[in-house]
């Protein structure tokens, strides 16, 4: 089967970027916002994206036309009706995404995949719901979608290995590398950096060192681009939070817990680069480094 166009449900970062890396590689993509109000300022705001890559070289005008051509936002989720892959990326709410999914098997066709981008839910429980439970995986961008090269093809309990095949395709067509995982919580990536974040905050609470220093500690011992709070401050800490809710109910292990620091810092809406407040004070000019927000335990 030959993916020749693309729904995006959801249009926050993710499936915004997602929706952009399907009409980039030359893809019919119908992007659909799950909030109310108007369209309008999404694809401002692309376009506007696109202008500055234009101007540094990274994209011919030519392109920019034709991946805006090619974007299709709106509210309705009935115009994915002709679409061959929907990839759904809303909310992280079982529930929610439950609901959308079967509202999704009454519109599209019955060769139509359904996709979810979650990062720690489980493919199988969404699977449960649909009456067609072969054609349902998981297809897990990763923040930016354009940049990031990674995408994790989940294979629920019950998803076809035809379908897991078109999905390889559809990721090498996009520009993507690609690996199957298993359904499990977390999946490879998150199962692996959500613990190592919560890890570097509970050093933090015992003293160990402070956020810069961890930061800089993993960035120059371990070569990560990131320090453990600056890529959770990037992630978004009410993210964070969400995948060691998801990682605990499944393995039931104290260290997937949820920090008080981490709970805490939700609490009070610093979420992070999005918020511009998290472990580190993006007000402050350079961010990194010089921290506003420290966080010892209380």
């Amino acid at each position: 089967m030959e993916i020749k166009k693309v729904g995006v449900m959801g249009c926050g970062a993710m499936g915004l970027g997602v929706a952009q890396v399907c009409a980039q590689a030359g893809i019919p993509t119908v992007a659909v916002k799950a909030t109310p109000g108007s369209t309008d300022k999404l694809r401002a705001g692309l376009e506007k994206s696109f202008g500055k890559m234009v101007e540094r070289g990274k994209m011919t005008a030519e392109h920019k036309d034709a991946t805006l051509g090619l974007l299709h936002f709106t509210t309705k989720e009935e115009e994915v009706a002709d679409c061959d892959l929907i990839i759904e990326s809303i909310v992280e709410d079982l529930a929610i995404k439950k609901a959308l999914f079967q509202r999704l098997e009454a519109i599209v066709s019955p060769q139509a995949l359904l996709t979810t981008n979650t990062s720690t839910l489980s493919v199988t429980a969404l699977m449960a719901v649909c009456k067609q439970r072969d054609r349902v995986a998981g297809l897990h961008f990763f923040n930016p979608a354009p940049v990031m090269k990674l995408v994790e093809i989940i294979h629920g309990f019950e998803t076809s290995d035809s379908v897991i095949s078109t999905l390889n395709e559809f990721c090498k067509k996009v520009g993507k590398d690609a690996v199957t995982v298993q359904d499990t919580t977390g999946f490879i990536v998150n199962r692996l950096l959500t613990p190592y974040m919560l890890s570097a905050i509970r050093l933090l609470e015992m003293g160990t060192g402070t956020i810069a220093d961890i930061d800089q500690a993993m960035k120059l011992g371990a070569a990560h681009p990131m320090g453990p709070f600056e890529l959770a401050d990037y992630i978004g800490l009410d993210v964070v939070e969400a995948m060691a809710l998801n990682i605990y109910q499944d393995m039931h292990q104290p260290h997937v817990s949820a920090p008080h620091t981490l709970t805490r810092l939700v609490q009070l809406g610093y979420l992070g680069r999005k918020t511009g407040k998290g472990f580190y004070d993006y007000s402050v000019k350079p961010p990194v480094g010089n921290p506003a927000l420290r966080h010892p335990v209380a």
